[in-house]
Order: structure tokens, then C-alpha cells, then sequence
């Protein structure tokens, strides 16, 4: 590992469902932030405090109004991080601890679409940077055991993970807030030196340096060429992209972590903004993969829900979000390497499909429609014949000893029989489809992953 310092920052997208209660006394804070600053956090966590104020000062000063007025931003608390080795525990089992490091929390949310990004801040980091990266790639990473746990554990009865010493970070955003993964997370570094060589490729990838179970590293031509293409717009870093990690490197690094803030802060809200555009795009097409799984059986209200969903993210896709030339260069280059164009793609193909089943139901539609209609008219039609049925039925009950009176009533009964089922069924189909459809619009369903 080198001997170079370095600020974490894991950026985790997330999402909610609609109605999700967890997370209403965060969107109050939120909302007081908004209206009155991050001073009151400074008695919890003055680094946080600082960090969200000039992120907030780079929002409204950077973005167009409308962008920077609908992000909010809240403060999660302050956690012990695990750093473990990359051998992994299977479901269930505690990780190899190789030490502890405190990192920060800071949740920025945008309300209309249900979509959060969580910052989580490694300062100062001491440990190995690309072991990080590599649990934050792997989804192993974990917070030592919360103080209020029990509070949220035993009210979502998951008593069993109070066993632990170490708590799986998301299993405690979707116990304690309801929040769930939506996309992979990526990561920014802030670096006072660039690594040597082959630790910078692992870097860039998102894999340890230093393995404990594999004697081999990442290397291809591709990787060589991430590492020397310096992606700056100012003349004060250097960057460096992959479609996981985006690595700055300081030509000035200020030794006082909190005094990094205010250069960290001009790059590292560009980050939240592309992550927002990432994770708009990865929520539509899971809801759409969600919908489709489901035999393809979508409804047109469920079809205009998805657009209506995906049309409050537009902001994030416009290309004349950030005030400077600069800046919205800066973006378009982390857009790129994110590979949000290709999710954009996929969204499309998605779309295509969906106007392509609307058709078919379109058809099918008319199809029954017409049934329906040709049912009606023969029924119809038998109701003109009768009297040459009554006719019939008279001579019939006449010669098997009935009374000839009778078969007018059963003429009557057998019509509304008949039109009584007919409609039982029709209702009865209709039930099923609808049960069938329930929920399935739903990003995933609140439950944990065992069960």
C-alpha cells in the first residue's frame, strides 16, 4: 500500500417504495436543512456539518435553480466502518475485522422520484483504499453494530442479527430507513499522490491490491489506458475515471481533512449529480423488468405510471444542468464513464418493447370485444326465435305428460342463466388479471433476501 493520504467517498443508490414511513422524520430534517443550514450537526460531527454546507453552497452556486432546489440533503449519523480482508463470509457469518475507521453519513434525496443517494465518507483513511473499493464491489461492507439496532431490528423482527457484532450497511438502510439498493455503487478518491503502477490499476478497477487468496492482479490494455487518460477541466487535479471510481489527485492536498472540504466539495457534487441521472435510469428499468417478468401482463395504467416516474427525472438529464462550461464538461465525462448512455439505450429498447405490448393489447382488446359483442347478438338472436322455441318445447313437455305452460319459463330461465354466467366469468377473469398484477411495479418488496 502507498504512502499517499486519501478521502473515501462511496456513493450507494437508492430507492423507496411509495409509502415507505421509515424515512419521514429524515425528510423533516431534510427539509429544516434546507431552510436554515447544517449548522446544528457541527455538535454532532463538525466534519459532516462542514462537508454538507459546501456542498450545498456548490449546489445552489454551480446548478440551475430548479436542479439545486429540489435536492435536499440529511445527515444519517457517524458509524464505526469494517475493514475486512477480501475473503469474504458466506450469508450469515461475520466478516475477518482487521480494524475499525469512522465514517460519516450523508443521505441526499430527491422526494418527487423517490431516489437517494448516500454519501458514506472514509476521511483521512488509513487502511488500504483498494480493499475498500473492493468490498464496496463485492456489496460486503458493514458498520459495527449500531446502538439503537434493537430499536429498528426487533420492530422489523429481525431479533437474530442483534447476535452480531457487525451489521451488513444494506441491511441497515433497509431496516432502519427502508431504503433500497438501486444500481451498483460507485466511488470518488481523493488522493494526495497517484499510486504506483499496478495498485492504481486495481484501484481503478474496484479489486484489492493486496488479496489474501489470489497471487495475480488485474491488467489489460483497456486498464492501462483509463489510468493514463487525465479527464481535468482546472488546473488543480488530476482525474482519473473507470465506470466504478473516479480518482482525484490533488496537486495541492491540504494536510487539515476538514480544510479539504471546500476543494473536495467542487467535485464531489458533480458525482451526486450523475449518480442521481444513474439511478433514475436503473430505477425505471428495474420497475420495467419487474412488470415485464410478470408474463408481460402490464396494464396501460401502469405503462403511464412508468413514464410519468421516469418524466420527473428529466432534469437530471439535461445537458445545461451546471451554470459553467466547465463544470458540465466534468459531468458529460463521468456520464460517460458511468455508462449512464448505455442504461439510456436500454431504457429505450424497454420503451419500444412496452409500446409493443400496448399494441398487442390493443388487439387482443378488440378481439374480445368483438367476442363479447358476437355472444350478445346471438343471444339476441335466440330471443327472436322465441316463439318458434316455445313452439317447440310446448309439443315436447306435451308429449312427455308436462304442462305445455312451462316452456315458456324455461325458455326465460335458460337466457338468464346463460347471460348470469357469462358475465361470472368475465368478472372472475378480470379478478385474476388484477391479482396477478398487484405489486408488481414495485422496485422489490420490503422482505429480506433468505426468506
Amino acid at each position: 500500500m502507498g504512502s499517499y493520504k486519501k478521502d473515501i467517498f462511496l456513493m450507494i443508490p437508492l430507492a423507496d417504495n411509495k409509502n415507505n414511513w421509515r424515512l419521514d422524520e429524515i425528510l423533516k430534517q431534510a427539509k429544516k436543512n434546507k431552510r436554515e443550514g447544517y449548522d446544528w450537526i457541527k455538535q454532532h460531527d463538525e466534519f459532516a456539518a462542514t462537508l454538507m454546507t459546501k456542498l450545498e453552497e456548490n449546489f445552489q452556486y454551480e446548478c440551475r435553480n430548479v436542479v439545486a432546489d429540489e435536492l435536499e440533503m440529511a445527515y444519517l449519523g457517524s458509524y464505526e466502518f469494517i475493514h475486512s480482508t477480501d475473503d469474504y463470509p458466506d450469508a450469515g457469518e461475520e466478516p475477518e475485522c482487521i480494524g475499525f475507521e469512522k465514517c460519516h453519513m450523508i443521505l441526499t434525496l430527491h422526494e418527487p422520484t423517490h431516489i437517494y443517494v448516500l454519501t458514506l465518507v472514509l476521511p483521512d483513511c488509513k487502511y488500504d483504499a483498494t480493499q475498500v473499493l473492493d468490498q464496496m464491489s463485492h456489496e460486503s461492507m458493514w458498520i459495527k453494530m449500531p446502538e439503537d439496532a434493537k430499536g429498528f431490528l426487533v420492530k422489523e423482527n429481525r431479533e437474530k442479527l442483534l447476535y452480531n457484532n457487525y451489521l451488513d450497511i444494506y441491511k441497515f438502510l433497509k431496516y432502519k430507513y427502508g431504503l433500497l439498493k438501486c444500481g451498483e455503487a460507485k466511488a470518488f478518491v481523493l488522493l494526495s499522490d497517484r499510486p504506483e503502477e499496478q495498485e492504481f490499476k486495481c484501484m481503478m478497477a474496484g479489486e484489492t491490491y493486496n488479496s489474501i487468496h489470489q497471487a495475480f492482479h488485474v491488467d489489460s490494455e483497456n486498464l492501462k489506458t483509463i489510468c493514463e487518460t487525465d479527464y481535468a477541466q482546472y488546473d488543480y487535479y488530476e482525474v482519473y475515471m473507470s465506470e466504478t471510481v473516479v480518482a482525484c489527485v490533488m496537486k495541492s492536498f491540504n494536510d487539515d481533512v476538514e480544510g479539504r472540504n471546500d476543494l473536495t466539495a467542487t467535485y464531489a457534487f458533480i458525482m451526486v449529480l450523475v449518480m442521481f441521472q444513474n439511478t433514475s435510469i436503473v430505477k425505471v428499468n428495474m420497475q420495467i423488468t419487474n412488470a415485464l417478468a410478470n408474463d408481460g401482463d402490464i396494464s396501460h395504467e401502469q405503462i403511464l405510471s412508468l413514464y410519468r416516474n421516469f418524466g420527473k427525472t428529466v432534469r437530471f438529464w439535461e445537458k445545461h444542468n451546471f451554470k459553467y462550461w466547465g463544470t458540465q464538461q466534468e459531468a458529460m465525462q463521468i456520464i460517460k464513464a458511468f455508462g449512464n448512455e448505455e442504461l439510456q439505450e436500454t431504457y429505450l429498447e424497454h420503451q419500444s418493447f412496452l409500446e409493443h405490448i400496448v399494441e398487442l393489447k390493443s388487439a387482443r382488446v378488440s378481439e374480445r370485444n368483438g367476442n363479447i359483442l358476437s355472444i350478445v347478438a346471438t343471444i339476441l338472436a335466440i330471443i327472436q326465435v322465441q316463439a318458434f322455441v316455445v313452439e317447440m318445447l310446448e309439443h315436447f313437455y306435451g308429449f312427455v305428460g308436462i304442462n305445455a305452460d312451462y316452456a315458456n319459463t324455461t325458455f326465460s330461465t335458460l337466457i338468464i342463466c346463460g347471460t348470469i354466467s357469462f358475465v361470472l366469468v368475465v368478472i372472475l377473469l378480470k379478478y385474476m388479471r388484477d391479482k396477478t398484477r398487484k405489486g408488481s411495479m414495485h422496485i422489490k418488496e420490503l422482505r429480506d433476501e433468505e426468506e
